[in-house]
């Protein structure tokens, strides 16, 4: 009896989880005009909390303060919320360490880092991108987000040291195939990217 009741909270825990994920999950690949993506953040941290054992909540509290970063003009305000992120972020890699995912996410937030002060971070923060992306997609070959975080770095860095539109426009290419190919059975596995992929395909194309 004991066995059946602890089944019964835990698949009741699940459920709920579940529910909670799908209803932010859907807010936050239907964007809207009033979006506030640090309170969307916000959420999933709070979800994290009542989920310990979970990294998911994690992970998404961090990508939408890495989306919210994007908006912010003022140095200070842009380096507080990403630190946000990267706090999450180092939390969820002690749920799931060698998760290319995270990795991918943790390169996400170099990038969004190197926006704060590009003349500053550009060269060292890139440089860790580029590290945490390549150990992603030894672990995973086939994470389309990987191959187009990828593709940004070597787009963004200038043609002397071996960047430019057209060292990245194959990797954009490879990234849109994988992009076709991800599973996505899972509501809860990353399904970012392939928009952003396709225009800077276009772009690059040009």
């Amino acid at each position: 009896m004991t066995l059946v009741v602890i089944t019964l909270f835990a698949f009741a825990g699940t459920r709920s989880f579940n529910k909670a994920m799908k209803e932010n999950l859907d807010l936050l690949r239907t964007p809207h005009e009033q979006m506030s993506y640090p309170e969307l953040g916000d959420k999933f941290q709070s979800l994290a909390k009542q989920n310990k054992n979970r990294y998911e909540p994690l992970y998404y509290a961090a990508y939408c303060y890495i989306l919210g970063s994007w908006s912010i003009e003022n140095p200070t305000e842009k380096t507080d919320l990403l630190n946000k992120a990267k706090t999450e972020i180092e939390k969820a890699l002690v749920l799931s360490p060698k998760n290319d995912e995270l990795l991918v996410l943790e390169a996400f937030y170099y990038q969004a880092m190197i926006m704060v002060n590009p003349r500053l971070y550009g060269q060292s923060y890139s440089g860790k991108a580029a590290s945490l992306l390549s150990e992603a997609q030894k672990i995973n070959p086939e994470n389309p987000r990987a191959a187009f975080l990828m593709a940004q770095n070597v787009y963004y860095t200038p043609s002397e040291y071996g960047g430019g539109k057209e060292k990245a426009l194959p990797l954009f290419a490879k990234a849109s195939l994988l992009f076709e190919n991800q599973d996505s059975s899972d509501f809860l596995n990353p399904v970012w990217g392939a928009k952003t992929n396709n225009e800077m395909y276009r772009k690059c194309s040009y």
